[in-house]
């Protein structure tokens, strides 16, 4: 099985320049808005498996883990699927099973095409196809569940490479009946997945412990980080989306991720009331990304310079990518 994290690469974030309240008025507005829950969605990528491949007992028990969360969490997640995955020779059964454990436990399912193919470079068509592709066995588990797939999330956020191609893309998909999902947080935890399955190989518990504690870390940086970008383009905390990915790293670590976000007062939202939010709706220039941080940045013209994992962390990628 393809590894994600041999094609992952960083997302845009980046640049423009903004349009900010009045003192006065932008004082008044963060105080408001600090006596208000912030708001997340939480939307997990790369069903059924996320990274290196493992066998059925092994996946089962990550799923168990993930779900475990969300359920015991109260969240209402959206799951994204490559269907590619579930066609593993002598676990293909398994595999749809899983799935379904996914939908059985209320977690709303979405197409992330079928091979996790990314946009840049490749034909509309050709694009379209493997949307079509990983839109199968997906629709029929929403419908066994009386609902429709609704979402689509561009695999490593990389949408059409001009407007006009973003355009025909997402009417193509919206006469099937679905939106693109963006993000506006990404923990980055498939940088931190190459450390952390290499000492769970070593069984290397020290190692382990280290990747967690900086991967949890780095998710309050990064959220912090995204809250102050939200307030300086906006002058409010929007209505944030989380892209986490199905790998061992999170289900080991979900609680304590949880934790992170809690700790800063998030409660935790449907895509659909986090959608809701007017920003998601806000003009602005195009920028090839599902990233709408960098794209708000970049139609504004700012430019922030976002928090970087470790060095070890990255040096691990690096090293999984040769």
């Amino acid at each position: 099985m393809k590894t994600r994290l041999n094609s992952l690469r960083l997302p845009v974030l980046l640049v423009s320049a903004a349009l900010l309240c009045p003192a006065g008025l932008r004082a008044q507005t963060l105080n408001a808005d600090a006596g208000r829950q912030r708001e997340m969605a939480v939307t997990i990528d790369d069903l059924p498996l996320n990274g290196p491949s493992a066998g059925p007992s092994r996946l089962r028990e990550m799923t168990d883990k993930l779900l475990s969360g969300v359920k015991s969490h109260q969240i209402p997640a959206v799951g994204f699927v490559n269907e590619s995955l579930l066609y593993v020779a002598g676990e293909t059964d398994a595999r749809i099973a899983l799935l379904k454990a996914w939908s059985d436990a209320g977690v709303e399912l979405g197409n992330h095409t079928f091979s996790h193919l990314g946009f840049k470079g490749t034909p509309l068509a050709l694009y379209e196809d493997d949307f079509v592709r990983g839109d199968a066995l997906t629709k029929m588990l929403m419908n066994q569940k009386g609902q429709k797939p609704r979402y689509f999330r561009h695999p490593f956020l990389q949408t059409g490479d001009t407007r006009e191609l973003e355009q025909s893309f997402e009417d193509f998909i919206a006469e099937r009946g679905y939106r693109v999902a963006p993000v506006t947080v990404d923990t980055m935890d498939w940088m931190f997945l190459a450390a952390y399955a290499k000492a769970r190989a070593r069984g290397d518990a020290a190692a382990l412990k280290k990747v967690s504690d900086e991967y949890l870390k780095f998710a309050g940086l990064k959220v912090d980080f995204c809250e102050k970008v939200s307030e300086e383009l906006f002058g409010r905390n929007v209505r944030h989306i989380l892209l986490l990915h199905a790998n061992e790293l999170n289900a080991d670590n979900f609680d304590a991720l949880v934790g992170v976000f809690k700790g800063r007062g998030y409660g935790f939202v449907s895509l659909e009331r986090a959608l809701a939010d007017p920003v998601y709706r806000q003009p602005d220039k195009y920028l090839d990304t599902s990233d709408w941080l960098g794209r708000w940045s970049f139609s504004k013209g700012r430019k922030f310079d976002s928090p970087a994992p470790p060095e070890f962390i990255q040096k691990a990628y690096s090293e999984g990518q040769r």
